[in-house]
């Protein structure tokens, strides 16, 4: 058994940029509550990290299986910034509870990628409740080998018409932040799923959900979990988590997409590609992330966590204006460095 309270005692920065935001009372919100602030995560103050400006940015839609447009953005490097052969290619998953947010929660992330001689296509996914709860989920693996086959067919007119330029099939790389990290991890198993794996060279899977907290194996941990432990922790607490699992409606049984810790068998998990997960520790989601990453290296992968302890949910997409963040951006540039993505 393990506990991993410890990370949970707020640093001393997160706890001052806490004071000088106003504070929301979640109790009483609902559907369009959430959306409105989702929304407008984009709008944050980021004084200090705009994200590089070296690359050219695009907007278009590319086709679902069901024939749906789905809506991203195409980020190509400059000139300036190209090394030698094809730059590898990342899909970025922004977060939201499956209900939310838009392509302006990740952007920033997605310049530093492409700084970095990447390609990069950030995904607007269809949401929750209007959508089934897979959808987004589909919609992101349908993205994804929409547009490597199309690159392992050289059909360039099509990857043309979508503004996204030549690259190396081989280095393909999936990035997503809660509710994206658990479609990026869903990704891996459709794609596993569908006799393609290490088309996937790596994940980055940042503020995991990991496991229903209904399903949460309670003989793993040592005192109260984190959904416990950190109930009412700021930007996302267990009440919120509560209500967006419900509005994604999923399956009531344990599900290999939504709780992989408990649900997904040891030959499917060997399969994944190296892995990279990024842990918060003042997230309610916080324990389920961890076990997950470990178990994952109990069967073989290649898979690394870090936790920040006393920061709350993905505080580094929106906490521009913290040190903590400046040394996650290095941790960041170390991982993505080690997988090979440029």
């Amino acid at each position: 058994m393990a506990s991993y309270a410890e990370y949970s005692k707020p640093a001393p920065e997160f706890e001052a940029l806490l004071a000088n935001i106003p504070k929301q009372d979640s109790t009483n919100f609902g559907l369009e509550d959430y959306r409105y602030g989702l929304e407008h995560l984009g709008d944050f103050t980021n004084p200090h990290y705009p994200g590089p400006k070296d690359c050219d940015t695009s907007d278009t839609t590319i086709p679902a299986r069901d024939g749906t447009g789905i809506p991203v953005r195409i980020y190509t490097p400059h000139e300036s910034v190209k090394g030698q052969g094809l730059p590898s290619i990342l899909f970025h998953i922004h977060g939201g509870g499956w209900v939310g947010g838009n392509v302006e929660f990740g952007h920033p992330h997605c310049l530093w990628f492409s700084s970095h001689n990447v390609v990069v296509v950030n995904i607007a996914y269809r949401l929750c409740p209007e959508n089934p709860w897979n959808t987004p989920q589909d919609d992101c693996y349908d993205v994804y080998r929409a547009v490597h086959d199309a690159a392992v067919a050289g059909d360039e007119n099509k990857l043309k018409e979508w503004g996204i330029p030549a690259f190396d099939t081989e280095k393909v790389f999936i990035y997503g932040t809660s509710a994206g990290a658990q479609i990026t991890t869903a990704c891996a198993i459709i794609d596993i799923e569908n006799g393609r794996a290490g088309k996937i060279k790596g994940l980055f899977i940042c503020a995991s959900s990991a496991v229903d907290q209904h399903l949460f194996p309670m003989d793993k941990i040592n005192g109260d979990n984190s959904f416990i432990q950190n109930k009412d922790a700021p930007f996302v607490n267990t009440l919120d988590v509560t209500r967006f699992t419900a509005w994604r409606n999923s399956p009531p049984e344990a599900d290999r997409y939504f709780s992989p810790l408990v649900a997904l068998d040891d030959d499917m998990l060997r399969q994944f590609p190296k892995v990279f997960n990024e842990v918060y520790g003042m997230d309610c989601l916080r324990d389920g992330h961890i076990l997950f990453a470990e178990r994952m290296k109990e069967v073989g992968v290649d898979s690394e966590w870090i936790c920040y302890p006393g920061y709350g949910h993905a505080t580094w997409s929106t906490g521009w204006r913290l040190e903590g963040h400046k040394a996650a951006l290095e941790g960041l540039e170390k991982q993505a460095r080690k997988m090979g993505v440029f």
